[in-house]
């Protein structure tokens, strides 16, 4: 193929780059098109995915924590924010929160929205210009960064974690370029030496990692995942000594390479805590077992990614979903993994293998293995095509034909798909659909409860907060100092964990909600009602009709409640609330996207407190201004299953699994109302592939069982009941001895299937192991009743029936 140095100039003129450059030139002009413009797409793309209002459940503490850096001049080593574990020891570097308290003093919730969404798009341009050698390679990395900034976008909120991503994305970078400095020339000359200009200029950059790594330390525990690059590029090495060609650069890269990897090593001690940072930073990354690290089991952070067929066909077909990303990453990284063992590139096989182990094994590194895929999988595919290029450059001199027009289409099919995840970004359609707390726009999510936290700041109500899990890091920045909070994503004490844990399974009038209060000093209730909060709350009802708390604040968000007692009588009897009666009143100011959330918060506030007529019209208001939101679908459905509007229910379930087919609580909530009404056959595949799709499918598996128990299959539903109990003591450990609810349920099923294989006696044990763990609830004993009758003892039955006559009269 001819060159610029052997192609012959026309006499008396000169060529023009149209008409007149060889065919492969020609081309490259137009690769260098192709490169800006989706170099110029995916900065876009990245800022738009960053332009959110602001939601992380841990960002106040950070916020708080920064706050009390600034205004004490001091760095805690022990926890501040929290009143249950005053002095107990906690670690965390804290500058990043000293930095958005900075931002937020001067800009607002705004601000930090415009800081997350220019950092992202920093990240994503580094990765495609920086992070690559050739104009090949950022044309590479910038689909692949196309592909990857849902999952990217993630991890780019207002958090230290943030500066986590963006140092590994350096750390990765500098040290693969390093090392593919001389990778290439020595594989083509094997008396290469490494010695190159370009080697010697990658060597020098190796200096910027322990500035990076100094300013790791002291932002983010995050900063082990620097130290696991280096190791990693030590690993990359140490491969290269196998083939006798590339041992001598190898070797040489090694000698050049260690007094910057050695300072990067080193300054990680400068830090607040020493060498102590690094016992902290352990077990924040989920390195240790969860009692040993004091997490508690709702940290999904930590969580693994159940990875099934269902979830990766699901994954790969929802291709407007956010959470397509990471399936798509997946099958990306099994190509290039497969493409560098075939190319004998072991190193970036490794790194790019191991990087795809630690986003199943923990969601919260699915941002590191999007930047990995990115950085190593632009370079793995780009030598890999230019070889299919060579190849077929010897067979055919054609400039033009079906590869040309396929790559054609590829990147127009590309820029529509950007186009259109782009408009669901502007229209909040995207978050919609995933039921997330973020809207398109600057500012603070609409999950926050604000007008609560103003009113309990406002009247200066007295004593201390209870708050749940997920609203502790909010509660620790809006109210406090003066208020301190009672758990916080922080966990600083596991025992406080199972405190809280009991509080929320046991009725607010108990006698443990009562002795406790007085213990802690508790005198406020604050729990969120917005739709993302799960079930870390007391049923509302009982709040609302409790005799030892009274409401005196609600809204579609938010509840506080002030414990009944003389000296709280001048608030209560000012604000309390009637729930029966309480209106919701939509926002004056708001966007519509922002009024579809209110009438969805407000029509789920509204089934809870059985007001079902005003549910129904205001999730209707909803659905009329986002009929794509599958909250409002899955929350219409019950009360139209309530009105025995069977068919109306039944479509509203199979329209939210329509709008959200990667969700396990779609399908199963569809086959759990099929089991409901006796559609057992039709039920079990629906609530198979929602135990597929789910994190920890506890209830997912117990509801087979029962199916599986309808439909003659004892042995199946035994092993479905095992399995829920296993679910259980993975993902629910802090909850083992205080929710008896979910074994008694296994149990009884048990009972059921063993019965139904003639075991008599295991039928009596379980059976009396449910009546155990709820001993106050009548149907247990009503079925023990028919466990006893199954096997003759008429007596044990008629005491068991008596017993559950008795509840049931009491009750």
């Amino acid at each position: 193929m001819p060159t610029m140095e052997n192609a012959e100039a026309p006499e008396g003129g000169v060529r023009t780059a149209s008409s007149q450059l060889p065919g492969h030139l020609a081309f490259r002009v137009t690769q260098r098109q192709v490169s800006l413009a989706l170099v110029g797409l995916a900065l876009v793309y990245a800022f738009l995915s960053g332009f959110h209002t602001v939601f992380d459940l841990d960002m106040g503490w950070h916020l708080a924590t920064g706050r009390y850096v600034v205004q004490h001049h001091a760095v805690p080593s022990t926890d501040v924010l929290s009143y249950t574990s005053p002095g107990a020891e906690w670690m965390y570097p804290p500058f990043a929160g000293v930095l958005f308290y900075g931002i937020y003093n001067a800009l607002g919730y705004a601000g930090l929205t415009w800081f997350c969404a220019l950092a992202l798009m920093a990240l994503v341009a580094y990765l495609v210009v920086q992070g690559s050698c050739s104009r090949s390679e950022s044309i590479a990395a910038a689909v692949l960064a196309i592909f990857a900034m849902p999952t990217l976008a993630v991890r780019m909120v207002p958090r230290p974690d943030l500066f986590s991503q963006m140092f590994f994305a350096i750390f990765l970078t500098e040290v693969w370029r390093f090392h593919r400095g001389s990778a290439s020339v020595a594989d083509s000359d094997p008396e290469h030496d490494g010695s190159t200009a370009a080697l010697r200029r990658a060597r020098q950059r190796l200096w910027i990692l322990p500035l990076v790594m100094l300013l790791w330390v002291n932002l983010h525990p995050g900063f082990l995942a620097g130290l696991g690059v280096l190791f990693a590029y030590l690993c990359i090495e140490g491969l290269e000594l196998v083939f006798p060609v590339r041992r001598k650069t190898a070797l040489l890269r090694l000698r050049q390479a260690w007094p910057a990897l050695a300072a990067t090593l080193a300054v990680t001690l400068l830090n607040p805590f020493g060498y102590k940072i690094f016992k902290a930073s352990l077990a924040l990354a989920g390195l240790q077992p969860a009692g040993q690290a004091g997490n508690g089991p709702d940290v999904w952070e930590l969580q693994a990614m159940p990875v099934t067929l269902s979830n990766l066909v699901q994954g790969l077909l929802d291709w407007r979903g956010l959470g397509s990303s990471f399936w798509w990453l997946a099958v990306i990284a099994v190509v290039v993994i497969a493409i560098a063992l075939w190319n004998r590139q072991l190193g970036a096989a490794l790194v790019v293998g191991v990087s795809l182990y630690g986003s199943i094994r923990h969601l919260r590194y699915q941002g590191m293995f999007a930047i990995a895929v990115i950085i190593v999988g632009s370079t793995i595919l780009t030598e890999a095509l230019a070889r299919r290029k060579q190849e077929a450059a010897q067979v055919s001199v054609k400039r033009y034909g079906p590869v040309h027009w396929l790559a054609a289409g590829a990147v127009c099919a590309l820029c529509l798909l950007v186009c259109v995840r782009i408009a669901d970004l502007v229209s909040s359609r995207a978050y919609i659909v995933a039921d997330s707390g973020m809207l398109f726009g600057a500012g603070e999510s609409w999950w926050f409860p604000e007008q609560a936290a103003a009113f309990i700041q406002r009247e200066h109500l007295p004593g201390n907060i209870f708050q749940d899990y997920n609203l502790g890091g909010f509660t620790a920045w809006r109210l406090g100092p003066a208020y301190g909070d009672f758990i916080d994503g922080r966990n600083v004490s596991p025992a406080v964990w199972t405190e809280k844990q009991g509080f929320i399974s046991a009725p607010p009038d108990s006698p443990l909600w009562e002795q406790e209060s007085d213990r802690r000093g508790i005198n406020i209730l604050f729990f969120s009602l917005a739709r993302l909060s799960g079930s870390g709350i007391p049923d509302l009802r009982s709040l609302c009709q409790s005799h030892l708390w009274r409401p005196v604040y609600l809204d579609e968000v938010s509840i506080v409640l002030l414990r009944n007692r003389p000296e709280n009588r001048p608030w209560i009897d000012r604000f309390e609330v009637n729930c029966n009666t309480q209106p919701f009143v939509p926002p004056t100011q708001a966007s519509r996207k922002e009024l579809s959330n209110f009438y969805a918060n407000s029509g789920s506030v509204l089934l809870s407190l059985n007001r079902s007529d005003e549910a129904l019209e205001s999730l209707t208001r909803g659905e009329a201004i986002s009929p794509e939101d599958p909250f409002i679908h899955r929350t219409l459905a019950p009360i139209y299953e309530a009105r025995q509007q069977t068919q109306e229910a039944e479509q509203e379930y199979k329209t939210a699994l329509s709008l959200r087919k990667d969700l396990g609580l779609s399908w199963f909530q569809l086959g759990e109302f099929y089991f409901r009404h006796g559609r057992a056959a039709d039920a079990r595949p629906l609530a198979s592939t929602a135990a597929e799709l789910t994190l920890s499918p506890v209830r997912e598996y117990l509801l087979l069982g029962y199916i599986d128990l309808v439909l003659h299959h004892p042995e199946l539903a035994l092993l479905d009941f095992s399995k829920s109990e296993e679910m259980i003591s993975r993902h629910w450990q802090g909850r083992l001895n205080v929710d008896p609810e979910f074994f008694a349920a296994i149990d009884e099923g048990r009972a059921q299937a063993y019965l139904a294989s003639r075991d008599w006696n295991r039928a009596i044990q379980s059976q009396l192991e449910a009546v155990r763990r709820t001993p106050e609830v009548a149907g247990r004993w009503l079925s023990l009743a028919s466990v006893y009758d199954a096997v003759g003892r008429e007596d044990l039955a008629d005491q068991a029936r008596q017993k559950a006559q008795a509840l049931s009269s009491g009750n």
